[in-house]
């Protein structure tokens, strides 16, 4: 089957809408929260997928937020979201979609491996097999080892696929580059629980 990548319009969960291929690929895959290129798909085999990234080593990922070196704040995620999720095949046969519930057919299973910018308010909600999270500005050749070794991990059981589809757990993340916090708030009844430090001084004195 031919690979399908672009950025994907108007899709539903667990289909592949539709998508444009830019006619010639730059050097940046630049994803933004809105308008037409918010979501940068792949469509076919795991291996297929990562020998694309591997032929286009060079190729960075951008979230729009930088785009400029404009300044951002700092409760907005910089990050990018590169999900594996589940998609129906009509070609695949009723014998490989009972067999995916007990043995993995990461080799023949089609994918669709999706990429967005990190947004906690969609994410929680978008059900995903496997998630990793990049830091923008991130080379695909960067990633390629780290993606294998994940996406070819042994899948789950039937019981444990059994009680993740039941259950509001949400998805593991892997992540892989994330921003920091830039500082760390302590609440009212926190700093009423801290001795000032003249007090500390003094029963140090004592003692």
């Amino acid at each position: 089957m031919k690979l399908i990548y672009g950025y994907e319009m108007n899709a539903s969960a667990g289909q592949v809408g539709h998508v444009i291929c830019p006619p010639l690929l730059s050097t940046k895959i630049t994803l933004s929260s809105a308008g037409n290129t918010n979501r940068w798909i792949f469509y076919g085999t795991r291996k297929q997928i990562l020998d694309w990234m591997k032929d286009h080593s060079d190729i960075t990922l951008e979230n729009a937020i930088f785009a400029g070196g404009k300044p951002c704040d700092n409760n907005v995620h910089t990050e990018i979201i590169i999900d594996v999720q589940y998609v129906y095949d009509q070609e695949q046969s009723y014998v490989d979609y009972f067999k995916s519930y007990f043995v993995d057919i990461h080799g023949v299973e089609r994918v669709k491996v999706e990429i967005r910018p990190r947004v906690e308010s969609k994410d929680s909600v978008i059900p995903s097999l496997s998630r990793t999270i990049v830091a923008s500005g991130t080379r695909l050749g960067d990633l390629v080892d780290d993606l294998q070794a994940e996406w070819f991990k042994p899948g789950q059981s039937y019981a444990q696929q059994t009680v993740h589809l039941f259950s509001d757990a949400p998805t593991p993340n892997h992540i892989l580059g994330a921003k920091p916090p830039t500082s760390v708030q302590v609440s009212a009844d926190d700093q009423q629980s801290v001795p000032p430090e003249s007090e500390v001084n003094a029963s140090a004195a004592v003692h």
